[in-house]
């Protein structure tokens, strides 16, 4: 939900952090022709240099500093364009309660590959039932349902992050009117391009590593609910993220801005991100109900 190559994954961290993976060090801490790669970098092709520029490497006891976090927050509500009442016997209730509804959410504007998990294990809801309490969202019962989604991945220069996300979807139909519940359990991250940036990466997402829910950076829960007025429907979603990285301090040095103007700007991308993505998600779905209502 919320085309989630972007927004329920790491991949939307990655979105937010083009500009928090410089090629270069900040001018202010070396010369402008130094390039940064870690000492597993044998030579400067996997940097795709082809000049001589110095080239300063990052020692394994630079990775064993003491951690810092970086912050990002996005929050984004989007309402379609007003359709008709069910009729005929056909009612939104009914609608909302047809599961591959659910599918057309979390496949966003196209590309998610979206499977069903068919008996999700303890931890896996335990794991759900973790970040809808961070997230404030409904928790989840015996009878609702998890999806894993694999995204078509995120090209930057030099690195593509592929993403692979565990989503717990849940159906309300004990208000007026109904509405669908997105939150997602865990994520992975997988970063495949030059190695000194996917160290980097590796590094600030922890993605080398199998994650705790402890270890889970990103929180993204997304809400599409119904909404009647004038004899009409309108299909509301509200979508939350959040990112939390932590990561060795001397990251820090690297980044091309101040700590504070890099959550800044990572929150604008944040919030851009969800812009993009929400709304052809609720475009489609509402395209699903018109398809309903023939």
């Amino acid at each position: 939900m919320v085309r989630l190559s972007t927004v329920l994954s790491n991949i939307a961290l990655l979105t937010t952090l083009s500009t928090v993976l410089p090629f270069n060090v900040k001018p202010s801490l070396a010369p402008k022709n130094i390039h940064i790669f870690h000492k597993s970098c044998h030579d400067r092709s996997c940097l795709g240099m082809t000049n001589d520029a110095d080239v300063a490497v990052l020692s394994d006891k630079d990775t064993k500093e003491s951690t810092t976090s970086l912050q990002f927050v996005g929050s984004f509500t989007h309402k379609s364009e007003p359709a008709p009442l069910p009729g005929n016997g056909k009612d939104i209730n009914d609608f909302f309660s047809q599961k591959e509804k659910s599918r057309v959410l979390l496949e966003g504007s196209g590309g998610n590959l979206v499977a069903p998990i068919e008996n999700p294990t303890s931890v896996i809801r335990q794991r759900w039932e973790k970040e809808a309490k961070f997230m404030g969202s409904a928790p989840p019962s015996s009878d609702d349902n998890m999806y894993m989604v694999t995204t078509t991945g995120v090209k930057f220069p030099g690195i593509k992050m592929n993403s692979i996300a565990t989503i717990g979807t849940k159906l309300i139909l004990s208000g007026d009117y109904p509405e669908y519940q997105a939150t997602m359990a865990m994520d992975e991250t997988k970063p495949e391009g030059l190695r000194p940036l996917v160290w980097i990466v590796n590094k600030l997402t922890g993605a080398s590593k199998e994650k705790s829910a402890e270890d889970q950076t990103t929180h993204a829960f997304t809400r599409v609910s119904a909404e009647v007025s004038n004899g009409e429907v309108i299909f509301k979603a509200e979508s939350n993220l959040v990112v939390d990285l932590k990561f060795p301090s001397f990251l820090l040095k690297i980044l091309p801005a101040s700590k504070e103007k890099v959550e800044e700007q990572g929150s604008e991308a944040l919030q851009k991100a969800l812009e993009k993505d929400v709304v052809p998600m609720i475009n489609n779905f509402r395209e699903e109900y018109i398809k309903y209502l023939l």
